[in-house]
C-alpha cells in the first residue's frame, strides 16, 4: 500500500508574524529565518514519512491482494477472489517464515501536520476561554475552541496483527473452496477491520525552537548579537507553547533544563564568553526533549 501524507494545517489565528511576537518588542525574523524554521518542519516531516516507508513488503503485497480479493468478490470473480487470497497467503508465510516472532507489520502510514500561528500570550487567553465555557456550560463551544489549539505533527501507522490476519485469509479461502461465499465475505470484511493505527505526535513548537537555536548558532556573536538575541527569545517562546499547549511538562527536568540553557545562552551572548558549547549542548537537549515526548505521546 502506497505511503500517503495528509497535511492540515489550521487557519492561523493571528497574523504570520505573530510567532515571533512578543510583548513591546519586535523579534520578527527575516524571510530567510523563517523560511528555515518551515524548512525544519518540512525536513522532519519528510524523515518521519521515510521511517513509514520501512515495511515488509511481502506483508504489503499480502495485503494487497486481499484488498483486490474483496473488490473481486464484488463484481461476482469468485474464483478469480480465490487466486487472489491464496497468493496473500502465501505472502504472509514468505513474511512469516522470514521473521516467525512478527507480530504487528507496517502496511501503511501518513503523516498529519497541524500547524498553529500563536504567541503564549495568546494560548493563555485562549485556554482561560475554554474554561470559562465550561464554567458556563458550554461545553460544545469550549470542544469547537479547544480543538483548534493544536501545533503537532501526528505520524500514524497502520498494522497488520499477524497473529491473527493470516489465519483469517486461510479461513475465507477455505469457505470460498467449500462455495461459502457469504460467510468468506463476512471472515474478510472482520478481519479488514482488525488493522491496527498507532499514533505519535511531535511537537511543532520544539522543532522551532530547535531551528531557531541552530540559526543563531551559524551567526557572528560579536557582529550579529541583536539578531542572535531576537532567535534566542523566539526559541524561548517556542518552547512555552510546547508547554502551554501540554507537549511538555513545565515540571519536567529535561523541560525546565532547556529553559535554563535558554537563559543561560542569552546571558553569554551579552557577555564575552564563547558560547560554541551552549549551541552544542542545547541541540542535545532539544533532540533528546523531542524523542522524550515523542515516545510518550504514542498510542
Amino acid at each position: 500500500m502506497k505511503k500517503t501524507i495528509s497535511t492540515l494545517v489550521l487557519v492561523s489565528m493571528l497574523s504570520s508574524g505573530a510567532l515571533w511576537a512578543s510583548s513591546g518588542e519586535n523579534t520578527n525574523p527575516t524571510q530567510a529565518q523563517s523560511s528555515s524554521v518551515k524548512e525544519a518542519i518540512q525536513k522532519e516531516q519528510q524523515k518521519q514519512t521515510t521511517l513509514l516507508e520501512k515495511v515488509n513488503t511481502n506483508v504489503v503485497a499480502g495485503m494487497e491482494h486481499v484488498l483486490k480479493a474483496i473488490k473481486l468478490l464484488e463484481e461476482k470473480k469468485d474464483d478469480e477472489a480465490l487466486s487472489a487470497l491464496e497468493t496473500a497467503v502465501g505472502k504472509f508465510e514468505i513474511a512469516l517464515a522470514a521473521e516467525p516472532d512478527l507480530k504487528l507489520a507496517p502496511v501503511d502510514g501518513y503523516v498529519t501536520l497541524f500547524d498553529l500561528v500563536a504567541t503564549p500570550d495568546f494560548i493563555k487567553q485562549q485556554i482561560k476561554e475554554v474554561q470559562k465555557l465550561l464554567d458556563e456550560g458550554k461545553v460544545q463551544e469550549a470542544r469547537i475552541l479547544l480543538s483548534s489549539l493544536r501545533d503537532e505533527m501526528v505520524i500514524s501507522t497502520v498494522y497488520m496483527p499477524m497473529g491473527t490476519y493470516p489465519d483469517a485469509i486461510r479461513l475465507a479461502v477455505k469457505y470460498l473452496r467449500d462455495k461459502k461465499r457469504d460467510q468468506a465475505i463476512a471472515t474478510l470484511d472482520t478481519t479488514v477491520n482488525s488493522l491496527v493505527t498507532k499514533s505519535t505526535s511531535i511537537p511543532l513548537g520544539l522543532i522551532r525552537a530547535k531551528s531557531l537555536i541552530e540559526q543563531a548558532s551559524k551567526l557572528d556573536k560579536d557582529k550579529g548579537k541583536e539578531k542572535i538575541l531576537k532567535l534566542v527569545k523566539a526559541a524561548r517562546e517556542q518552547l512555552e507553547v510546547a508547554n502551554l499547549l501540554g507537549y511538555t511538562q513545565g515540571y519536567d527536568p529535561a523541560y525546565i533544563d532547556l529553559k535554563k540553557q535558554l537563559v543561560e545562552l542569552e546571558k553569554e551572548i551579552k557577555g564575552k564568553n564563547m558560547v560554541e558549547k551552549l549551541y552544542e549542548k542545547l541541540a542535545d537537549s532539544f533532540a533528546d526533549l523531542l524523542k522524550k515526548e515523542a515516545s510518550h505521546s504514542k498510542k
